[in-house]
């Protein structure tokens, strides 16, 4: 709520509590009373004396909370929805954006029964390029949505194409976040030009899909005005079917069995047929691109579970509800619940283990309480029960060499790391960490660990050394800052200078915008440090990686990482995100696995172009159990020109690219995030402050 809607809340609910006890003489007397004993009894002299200490040092710690410095990333305005111009050029044509109707639009007024044809294709259209930031639920909440700024649009809300035309909308998918205006900030915005990969048709369908499945009914423009239609048709997906089983009230189990079943089948189809496949086989149309592949229901086999096979209609319920985190699952509780539980009804229509399968419960072990002597029994079955195999002596996820890991349908899968529990899939919990330790993974090469531990309790000692692996929460950092030092400044990575300061956290996200798209990522964060002295500007990096690469020793390709700043002084109009472009390059601290540290500059992607000769960038990196530890180190004021200075005291972008060789990442398929802000920060004023004493 914002504090000036807070404020006057708060004083119209006072005013109201004073003429209600004033409304009388007795009310007055009793609500006065007691104040006015405070005050003026001379028993309660004491009692005075802490008040005029107390209140006087909060009103003291409010005033200066609010008053005190805070070094907050620089505020940035822009247009969300700029003015749309009257036509765009496409593909050697020219698009009017000013039509009333469209061609998709046009074309099922002809023929209804087109109608279902272009739908279907749109969503595949979507869930195949659009839902890895929008998301499944077209709210702005994809699995890569969490590493952009700004954040992608939500569809589902009244903000966006609730607003807007559908010519409006396909100006901005079709030129994406490269052609807006200044005003819109465009080198922030990690929205791709579709126009090079989508047709009109595909780009049409899309918006017919985006109007369709939100309910928002398009703005027509008039004659110099915005005219809203009627409510959009439910159509195809069956949304009035859905209505009018809402509105039914069977008279027996067999007619809401019915009427639940259709209503299942139909939000199926709408919600969930894109990625698991029209007959539950997890062939979607989105599928060959997601990783984890989504599950196929015939099988019967489900990971999340609190029983021993077949799972309980409230285990699918929470799964969907909740979601998955880490994959591509998303929760859809912003559904009604009957739709939900008749959505768990039809799902298990898939599987014939369902027809003549017996639900049995789990039995989990009394619970231990997590404890230093528990922690340590937990690491003792960590590594005697071979778990380290799977997933890394410290749980980084980096199996074995020579691991080959796959599910039960031949699918490659990587196993959990430990240390991110915001990424588990059945929950961060030690209850729910326990739980997937007795039933298992069913599908994955996660077994049931209920029989291979030396005591029922062992179960606990384990769930509670797995959560002592990672934080208990995780905050994102908007900007990094840049703390002076005195003396050397150690380039080991693992020196306790570093391991002592405090990380700020960035998220990265699969690079989807230019070819190769990278839809499935192993590096999602960096976690830096850095310092500056009078002579050096000193990065730490951290990310973990399962597997080291250096093509020296027979990886396909190398691991790099790369900070980005903008060319020049790092003010003004910024570089586009993705290594800029020819009219505005970007300066590149870059580390390679086998190489080392170096410099480059690049005007976009693929364009990049190491700096020759010695170089004054300097560093190392180390690999240890699943993580990459980096020190790059580059002078405060290099001799001669430089692409990029450091300014003391002055905000200036940055940005990260991590490249996972193992997994053939290489030029634009790679992690990345958007830019954020850095700052050197200026050491702390030696002026001496004299506060006179209060008598």
């Amino acid at each position: 709520m914002p504090f000036s809607v807070l404020s006057l809340y708060m004083f119209v609910t006072v005013l109201a509590v004073l003429i209600y006890i004033s409304s009388d003489s007795d009310s007055w007397t009793a609500f006065v009373g007691p104040i006015w004993r405070t005050l003026a009894d001379p028993s309660r002299r004491g009692f005075r004396l802490v008040l005029g200490v107390v209140i006087p040092l909060l009103v003291g710690y409010y005033a200066y909370s609010q008053a005190a410095a805070r070094v907050e990333a620089p505020l940035e305005l822009r247009a969300v929805h700029p003015a749309p111009p009257d036509s765009i050029p496409f593909r050697g044509k020219e698009v009017r954006l000013q039509e009333g109707t469209t061609p998709v639009r046009r074309d099922i007024a002809q023929n209804s029964a087109n109608r279902a044809k272009h739908l279907a294709a749109g969503g595949a259209t979507y869930i195949r390029n659009c839902v890895y930031c929008h998301g499944d639920n077209l709210d702005g909440r994809g699995h890569f949505a969490h590493a952009f700024n700004p954040q992608p649009a939500d569809f589902a809300g009244p903000n966006t194409i609730a607003q807007l035309s559908e010519g409006y909308v396909f100006w901005r998918i079709a030129k994406g976040g490269p052609g807006l205006p200044r005003e819109s900030t465009p080198w922030n915005s990690a929205m791709p030009s579709w126009e090079d990969r989508l047709t009109e048709e595909q780009i049409w369908e899309v918006i017919y899909y985006l109007y369709e499945t939100t309910g928002h009914p398009p703005r027509v423009m008039g004659e110099g005005h915005a005219e809203l239609p009627g409510p959009a048709d439910p159509g195809a997906w069956g949304v009035s079917v859905a209505g009018a089983l809402a509105a039914l009230q069977p008279a027996d189990a067999t007619a809401q069995t019915a009427a639940d079943h259709a209503l299942g089948k139909q939000v199926y189809e709408k919600h969930c047929a894109l990625c698991h496949g029209g007959e539950g086989k997890g062939d979607g149309p989105a599928a060959e691109l997601l990783l984890p592949k989504p599950r196929d229901f015939t099988a019967g086999k489900f990971k999340i579970r609190t029983t021993v096979q077949l799972p309980a209609d409230q285990d699918l319920f929470k799964v969907i509800s909740a979601g998955m985190p880490g994959t591509s699952m998303p929760a859809w509780e912003v559904l009604p619940e009957r739709e939900r539980r008749a959505l768990v009804a039809y799902v298990k229509t898939f599987a014939p283990a369902f027809k003549d399968g017996k639900v049995e419960p789990a039995k989990l072990p009394s619970e231990v309480a997590s404890s230093e002597s528990s922690i340590k029994r937990g690491k003792e079955m960590f590594e005697a029960i071979e778990c380290n195999k799977c997933h890394g002596q410290k749980g980084r996820g980096d199996p074995a060499p020579g691991s080959d890991l796959k599910d039960d349908w031949g699918n490659p899968i990587r196993p959990a790391n430990l240390t991110k529990p915001w990424t588990f899939r059945g929950g961060p919990e030690r209850r729910d960490i326990a739980t997937r330790l007795a039933t298992g993974l069913l599908g994955s090469p996660m077994p049931t660990f209920l029989d291979s531990v030396e005591k029922p309790e062992d179960l606990w000692h384990l769930a509670n050394y797995v959560r002592s692996l990672s934080p208990d929460g995780l905050s994102w950092a908007s900007i990094l800052q840049i703390a002076p030092a005195t003396g050397e400044v150690p380039s080991d990575p693992n020196a306790e200078f570093w391991t002592k300061r405090p990380g700020a956290s960035f998220p990265l996200a699969g690079q989807v915008i230019a070819d190769p798209r990278n839809f499935n990522p192993t590096v999602d964060m960096v976690t830096v440090r850095a310092v500056y002295t009078d002579r050096d500007v000193v990065f730490h990096v951290t990310w973990d990686d399962p597997t080291p690469s250096e093509p020296a020793k027979g990886a396909p390709k190398p691991d790099r990482l790369a900070l980005q700043f903008p060319t020049g002084a790092g003010t003004g109009e910024r570089p586009y995100f993705l290594m800029g472009d020819g009219n505005k390059p970007v300066y590149l601290l870059t580390w390679q696995a086998g190489l080392g540290v170096g410099e480059a500059t690049a005007a976009g992607v693929g364009k990049l172009t190491p700096k020759t000769g010695e170089g004054t960038a300097s560093g190392q990196a180390v690999y240890d159990a699943g993580q990459y530890r980096a020190v790059i180190r580059r002078p405060l004021k290099p001799a001669g020109t430089s692409d990029f200075a450091f300014r003391l005291g002055e905000f200036f972008p940055l940005a990260f690219w991590v490249w996972d060789g193992s997994e053939g990442d290489e030029g634009a398929k790679a992690s990345v995030s958007t830019w954020y802000y850095a700052r050197l920060e200026p050491p702390a004023s030696k002026r001496k402050l004299v506060v006179p004493p209060v008598a």
